[in-house]
């Protein structure tokens, strides 16, 4: 059964990645700028894993990033009216605008 578990985690990681590099739109050293229409489009699975996967190449981790977190962004970008962000930890801002998910690096670790 673990070698199914790491098979199952290995293709998921791989999709996410894949998935991350059709909907990139800007990555830069403190910003990430996603297709927000796309994302929306994705299986609550790999929406949580993408929001994770942008966050470590970002911050080069998840520390302070809770289930919560997640639950809130993939909702914040379900509702996508006007000009809104969470703050999930000091360090990351998340915004949806006009069609665009924004990741923001606030504060360096």
């Amino acid at each position: 059964m673990s070698n199914l578990a790491t098979l199952e985690n290995e293709y998921i990681e791989e999709e996410t990645r894949k998935t991350f590099s059709e909907l990139l739109i800007k990555r830069e050293k403190e910003e990430i700028i996603l297709n927000l229409k796309e994302f929306n489009k994705k299986h609550k699975c790999i929406k949580s894993r993408l929001i994770i996967y942008t966050i470590k190449i970002l911050l080069g981790n998840t520390n302070g990033i809770e289930k919560i977190h997640i639950e809130d962004i993939i909702e914040l970008c379900q509702n996508n009216i006007g000009n809104k962000y969470l703050t999930p930890n000091k360090n990351l801002k998340i915004m949806v605008n006009k069609g665009k998910m924004y990741f923001f690096v606030t504060k360096k670790t």
